[in-house]
């Protein structure tokens, strides 16, 4: 009688992924009795095996995902028990790029002169994109006692939200701001007006 043991040589390791692709996990384990092999998510979501099927649990030794989006983003983990104790897992994570994109809740934004506004945008980019602000003129907008801007991470970790924060709006202030995000997939733009 011998406990599971994962053959690191065999089992996947990290993988990073464009969106779209599918990817193969593997797991190999010895030990006797021979171990069975079963995936689970670590933050306890469900598998998304394709679009018409999510599941708790995998079964065997490999975990096919097909046409890997965002929602696949996490870690695997491949576990394996023979009734001989403990039984022992391993744990995969699962990167996924893509391209920056932006929504815009507000496209429109009123505001009497001498009062504060933000602007807000959506964004979901992986790797992380780097987010900046711009007027008409492609200007970045840089801190200052008019503008402050930030970037709230958001859950899970691909999405964030950018606000720009104007003080004492001035006629100068309408017009159409941009907000940008880019990352090595990518970069996408929204525009909103202040009027």
């Amino acid at each position: 009688m011998l406990p599971p043991n994962i053959d690191d040589a065999l089992t996947s390791s990290d993988v990073i992924v464009r969106e779209g692709d599918n990817v193969t996990l593997r797991c190999k384990a010895k030990g006797s009795p021979e171990p069975a092999i079963r995936w689970k998510r670590d933050d306890g979501l469900k598998i998304v095996l394709n679009k018409s099927n999510e599941v708790s649990e995998v079964e065997g030794e490999t975990l096919e995902l097909e046409r890997i989006s965002r929602l696949h983003m996490g870690a695997y983990l491949c576990i394996a028990t023979n009734g001989v104790p403990p039984s022992v897992s391993k744990r995969i994570k699962v990167s996924v790029d893509f391209s920056p994109m932006v929504s815009i809740p507000h496209q429109l934004v009123g505001v009497p002169m001498y009062f504060n506004t933000t602007l807000e945008c959506f964004i979901e980019a992986n790797p992380t994109s780097l987010n900046y602000w711009t007027r008409e003129n492609d200007q970045m907008i840089t801190d200052s006692y008019k503008y402050k801007t930030e970037t709230i991470p958001g859950n899970p970790s691909y999405k964030a939200t950018m606000r720009l924060h104007i003080t004492n709006v001035q006629k100068s202030d309408y017009g159409s701001y941009k907000c940008v995000a880019k990352n090595p997939r990518g970069e996408m733009d929204g525009t909103i007006k202040l009027y």
